[in-house]
């Protein structure tokens, strides 16, 4: 069993998922008052968390046993599935019990899910759970590892009242924007993959300009500059931007692939909606291209990659 925090009158928040985003968010929840007990494959991110004073669970059941909340940061639909009902994570107990997380909470938990998947998973996920007793908020989040460091996340969520506010003070821990969409499951996820739509044509369009520069022997920082003092700035363009004049694809903030995942599934959307999605179309396969190559793990400024590396350099 882990050593969970002393409660007293202090929620303790049950976190799936430490990686960049899950430690910012473990922080902020840390900071503002709660307990942090932890649950991810990773012994470094669970030394981590320990070290910032939070409790890391064994298995499922510990963490069901501990938690008054769940809240997820882990990558997918598939992942969270695996959390919930297949134990994915290969900690089903000393009796090799392989349940998920879900069937192990108290009736009335409610689960936060921050991950970026399809609106349609979320939307059946919700049902699924209530027949357990358990509310689901759905709740994407936007504004990457800075944000989640800074404690300055916007939340997109969408639940029934009750199970909103339930989550709320979680919720703001670790978002200065909080917004509620709707009260059905998959609300959330709507507007996510909506934002992930203009996120990633933003790098794509931000890539292929430094590319031109580059092409031409301008001085990259200056181009940078320029391009961010008018008209033509955006914010993925003045945080990606930086890695893009440096080539710096090794400072990951965030990884190509999860551009891949993300435009895919607006493109799903897209096909689902009958609605064409062109722009999104070409970064998705700007994005693909690199992924292709090989720097799917590279920062996903290296979009830019494919425009300056000869077809035939691979390294």
């Amino acid at each position: 069993m882990a050593v969970a925090p002393d409660r007293g009158a202090r929620t303790v928040v049950g976190l799936v998922g430490l990686g960049a985003m899950g430690r910012g968010v473990a922080a902020n929840l840390l900071a503002k008052g709660f307990d942090v007990l932890g649950r991810d494959v990773s012994a470094a991110a669970c030394d981590w968390l320990r070290a910032q004073g939070g409790a890391v669970a064994v298995d499922a059941q510990a963490l069901a046993d501990g938690a008054d909340v769940i809240l997820s940061f882990v990558v997918d639909d598939r992942q969270t599935e695996a959390v919930l009902f297949g134990d994915g994570d290969g900690g089903g107990g000393a009796d090799g019990d392989r349940r998920g997380l879900a069937s192990r909470l108290r009736p009335g938990t409610t689960v936060i899910t921050c991950s970026t998947m399809a609106p349609a998973y979320v939307q059946a996920l919700a049902p699924r759970l209530a027949a357990l007793g358990l509310g689901l908020v759905d709740a994407p989040v936007t504004g990457g590892q800075v944000g989640a460091q800074a404690g300055t996340l916007t939340v997109m969520c969408a639940g029934t009242p009750a199970h909103v506010e339930r989550a709320r003070p979680v919720l703001e821990a670790f978002g200065r924007r909080v917004y509620v969409m709707g009260e059905q499951a998959g609300q959330g996820a709507q507007m996510k993959v909506i934002n992930q739509l203009l996120c990633g044509v933003h790098i794509a369009a931000a890539a292929e300009a430094m590319a031109l520069a580059r092409h031409h022997d301008l001085p990259l920082e200056t181009t940078l500059e320029i391009l961010r003092s008018g008209a033509a700035n955006s914010w993925m363009l003045g945080d990606r931007g930086p890695r893009m004049a440096r080539a710096a694809w090794d400072e990951v903030t965030s990884a190509l692939d999860i551009f891949v995942k993300d435009l895919g599934l607006v493109l799903d959307d897209s096909r689902a909606a009958r609605m064409p999605a062109p722009v999104a179309s070409a970064a998705f396969q700007g994005f693909l291209g690199a992924s292709a190559r090989g720097w799917g793990r590279l920062d996903d400024s290296a979009v830019m990659r494919g425009y300056t590396v000869p077809l035939d350099d691979l390294s």
